[in-house]
């Protein structure tokens, strides 16, 4: 997209003679420096993008004068030109660097004497080093690319097939393997990897029909694809070190032929990988609830597919021989599986799969019923479309999983059926209506020259023409309602208008007996404009929040947008904060509250994290905190350890083993002032799970280097014992 022209313009008006240079910055010098800024203040964002246009087309100079106009006016509003259109990130420029190189030499040398803040002096070596990689980058991905271009009549269905194997089989990575061995990448990685190659493969050859009809089983045999899906992922955390390096201030370092990718402080990466830590852990126990479920003799989904398999299979299951060999999978038209798959009873899967979304949104399950995408299509309708890939992925796993190993050939040319789209319709018409098929298929469906980024995960079915490729397991476990919040306003908070985060907090204050709770109070200040989530009084202490809910990121680039939602929630509790500090303005904001209260002895803040990340971080001296930590600290003071082992026996998922001990942090019955403010101020439950993380490195291959990232685990039993540290009472369990 062309970069908006409004800057040019601007310039224009503001300084026509320094428009008019062909080199701007001896002009800039001699210019007043906050005049020139104030004028071109709301346009000056742009120089990123206008500098990032002129490298790609060659105009070094032109690049150079934008940069340097930006960074004369404001360095910091210049560096996050940079970071937000990625000026200076050589996947930008599909990896060749020749332009950028120059352009990076010629600011670095024309802004020499306006004194670079250290922070942007930082990031200028460590975009260097990366940009030093960029050569070996290029090397692999056209390698890449020509490998598809070589295969291209099997590319596409080959590396779909072995991705969906990979979704069939329990492959779960090592993330301290060797650096060329698939076992290494988890499967999410790899599908982000898939999607990589299949992009490229469009851009290069332009998917068509035709290449759904051939694979080559004997290269996804011999391991081709396997190279090529660990080529792909670690070109993509390439892409990832540069997203961290411009977004969050990551920093490279160099020993050798490694360049080493860390935090700016510990606390920051820890952060991040806690979040996605308890986010697991938070599945683990979802899995262990419907483990008991299905225990107790809940209706499985799994459990139907699996006696339909045994008692049908004949009739499910048939080896066909033209045009090729293989085997091909049926489901008979009949009532009873009409009425499987029509019937709003909703399987166990789909019901822990439901309370999860209920649970991650804040919402009761009136509101998400109330929630319809497209045509009328309610969460239960969407359900039952999971519910019918789930069936057939499982009926196709229970013959071709046996075989990966024994008869590989048969069982990947059978993995990945290829559907006219007219039939595709009529079997999601046995879940929705008539209406509702063509909304259903555009949510799963990806169509070569689509907006946007393509994500297998995400869009699982390719379609082009009238022929759909249908991988059955990446769809069957695709998390389809996120895959909805993703890519449109079709959460309940967008739906319904509602703050749920903020709701859900100010619900559990006011259950605790705080003595004022006020959500989404908005007033004037001081001459200034306020707006607060949830604001507390609670005994001598007042306590404000700011909630941001976000969905959870799967990736850098969402992880980012999340973490400007933590530094927009600083801002704001700042301005209010400085606001409050003078104590007529906090007593007059007590008069527009309605509380008839004295000062504050202490005011404390809190951003609260919807979809837990960052949580123990400090964001401009902020705390962060998960909201379900939050809430539990409100609700319970509680803190727990579960630990437990699901077994597989006899086709049906089985819990041993499980032990849990809790143990309460409150000095009293009930939540005190005192325990809320020193649990928000002196961060006493993430400190104690930020000490029980240890080091690690993940290091990839690119070429003749190496790119290893620096990041954090966390040792289940340092965290139970330093919980055992933290209790004061301990409870029976």
């Amino acid at each position: 997209m062309a970069p908006d022209r409004n800057l040019e313009s601007r310039l224009q008006l503001v300084a026509p003679d320094l428009a008019a240079e062909a080199v701007w910055l001896p002009r800039l010098m001699a210019s007043d420096r906050l005049r020139l800024a104030a004028s071109l203040r709301r346009e000056l964002s742009q120089v990123g993008e206008l500098a990032r246009t002129a490298i790609a087309g060659g105009k070094i100079q032109d690049a150079v004068n934008w940069l340097a106009l930006g960074f004369f006016c404001d360095q910091i509003v210049g560096r996050q030109a940079l970071a937000t259109a990625g000026t200076f990130r050589s996947s930008k420029y599909r990896y060749r660097t020749n332009h950028l190189v120059k352009a990076i030499a010629g600011f670095e040398e024309a802004v020499k004497d306006l004194g670079l803040l250290k922070d942007v002096r930082a990031y200028l070596e460590s975009v260097k080093m990366l940009v030093k990689l960029a050569p070996a980058v290029a090397g692999m991905d056209q390698a890449l690319r020509k490998f598809l271009k070589r295969n291209a009549q099997t590319s596409l269905k080959s590396v779909v097939a072995r991705m969906d194997a990979l979704f069939m089989l329990p492959h779960e990575g090592d993330p301290i393997g060797p650096i060329e061995a698939i076992t290494t990448y988890p499967r999410e990685e790899l599908a982000e990897a898939a999607s990589y190659i299949i992009h490229c493969f469009h851009e290069e050859v332009c998917i068509r029909e035709t290449h759904f009809n051939l694979m080559s089983e004997e290269k996804i045999i011999h391991g081709d694809f396997d190279k090529l899906l660990v080529k792909a992922c670690q070109i993509r955390r390439y892409d990832e070190a540069e997203v961290l390096v411009e977004a969050f201030d990551y920093r490279c370092s160099s020993s050798g032929r490694t360049v080493v990718v860390s935090a700016p402080t510990p606390e920051l990466e820890k952060s991040i990988r806690l979040g996605y830590i308890q986010d697991t852990q938070a599945r683990d126990q979802t899995k262990l609830a419907r483990a008991k479920a299905i225990e107790g003799g809940a209706p499985s989904v799994f459990a139907v597919a699996d006696e339909f398999f045994n008692r049908f299979h004949d009739a499910v299951v048939k080896r066909i021989d033209t045009p090729l060999d293989r085997y091909a999978f049926y489901l008979p038209d009949i009532p009873q599986l009409h009425e499987l798959f029509r019937s709003e009873a909703v399987t166990v899967e789909e019901d822990f799969y439901l309370r999860e979304i209920g649970n991650s949104e804040l919402v009761t399950w009136d509101e998400l019923k109330r929630v319809q995408f497209g045509a009328g299509l309610t969460l239960l309708d969407l359900s039952r479309v999971h519910r019918l890939f789930i069936f057939v992925a499982r009926l196709a796993m229970r013959q071709l999983a046996p075989l990966i190993e024994a008869e590989p050939v048969l069982a990947y040319r059978s993995l990945v059926p290829v559907f006219k789209e007219k039939n595709l319709k009529q079997l999601l018409a046995w879940c929705v209506a008539p209406e509702q098929v063509d909304d259903v298929l555009d949510f799963l469906c990806w169509t070569p020259g689509a907006p946007g980024i393509f994500d297998i995960q995400y869009k699982p079915i390719v379609r082009v023409g009238e022929r759909c490729l249908l991988p059955l397991h990446i769809t069957g476990m695709t998390n389809w309602y996120r895959n909805l919040a993703r890519s449109g306003k079709h959460r309940p908070l967008d739906v319904l208008k509602i703050d749920v985060a903020s709701r859900a907090l100010a619900f559990d204050l006011t259950a605790a007996g705080c003595d004022h709770v006020e959500q989404g109070f908005e007033t004037s200040l001081n001459g200034q404009r306020i707006e607060i989530d949830v604001v507390c009084r609670f005994g001598e202490d007042l306590f404000l929040f700011e909630c941001k809910h976000p969905v959870l990121p799967c990736n850098v680039h969402e992880l980012r947008t999340s973490y400007k939602h933590m530094h927009t929630a600083a801002h704001q509790l700042e301005r209010l904060q400085q606001l409050l500090s003078d104590p007529s303005v906090e007593k007059d904001f007590y008069r527009r509250l309605g509380w008839d209260v004295g000062p504050a002895a202490t005011i404390v803040t809190c951003i609260v994290s919807g979809n837990g990340m960052f949580s123990g971080l400090r964001v401009d001296g902020h705390p962060v905190r998960r909201l379900p930590e939050l809430a539990n600290m409100i609700r319970t003071g509680i803190v727990r350890t579960i630990s437990a082992s699901i077994e597989n026996k006899d086709g049906r998922p089985t819990v041993e083993n499980e032990e849990r001990v809790e143990h309460r942090l409150w000095e009293g019955p009930t939540l005190t002032p005192a325990f809320l403010r020193s649990y928000l101020q002196n961060d006493r439950v993430s400190s104690m799970l930020f000490d029980a993380m240890f080091a690690y490195e993940q290091t990839y291959a690119l070429g003749e280097w190496r790119m290893s990232f620096v990041s954090y685990a966390l040792d289940g039993e340092a965290a139970a014992a330093a919980i055992e540290n933290l209790t004061t009472r301990p409870e029976a369990t």
